[in-house]
């Protein structure tokens, strides 16, 4: 009854058959023609956007103030050094003069002798604390210089984001071109 079904605009029209080949090719048109725009603007942001990488580590470690606050910190832990190898050649020295002389573990000598290698011990655990404190303030006055240095340089360049590729195992950047590096570039700026 129904499978005579005529239309009055002849059967082209209606027919299922080309009713959906012609709603997947307006989806491809329509497909395309979003995969364009969408080429088109990504085009155009990535033009206006610039990128660069930078080896924050080896500017806080390869730069003159920082050459030189290595050397500075070299020569203060060699100077600890100093002493406390002086102070320990010398507990080492009172040492043998005592077990020479017999001393007794319970006499003034023995319990002085302790007190003094507890006094060296305490020493030590605070030339190493001082140390690593000076190490740790250092390393922060010299980070936070080169991020002042990198925040200028990109604001000067132009650059719109400059991300940090010191972490080659564990960082952010997998890969980036040579041409994106300013790492040379920041080095110069800071001599």
């Amino acid at each position: 009854m129904f499978g005579g079904m005529i239309a009055p605009f002849g059967k082209a029209d209606y027919d299922l058959a080309s009713v959906l080949t012609r709603n997947r090719t307006f989806m491809k048109i329509r497909a395309l023609a979003t995969l364009f725009a969408a080429i088109a603007y990504s085009t155009l942001a990535h033009a206006e956007v610039r990128i660069a990488t930078v080896d924050v580590s080896r500017i806080v470690n390869d730069s003159p103030e920082a050459v030189a606050k290595k050397k500075e910190l070299d020569n203060y832990s060699a100077d600890l050094k100093k002493k406390i190898e002086a102070k320990g050649k010398d507990l080492q020295e009172l040492k043998e003069k005592l077990e020479e002389s017999k001393v007794k573990a319970d006499s003034k000598e023995a319990e002085s002798f302790r007190n003094q290698v507890r006094d060296f011990e305490r020493m030590r655990g605070d030339a190493k604390a001082d140390l690593e404190k000076r190490y740790v303030k250092i390393n922060k006055e010299l980070t936070d210089k080169v991020y002042g240095q990198i925040e200028k340089f990109a604001k000067a360049n132009n650059y719109d984001l400059i991300i940090d590729k010191s972490d080659k195992f564990r960082g952010p950047i997998l890969f980036g071109a040579a041409s994106t590096d300013v790492t040379d570039q920041l080095l110069k700026s800071s001599k």
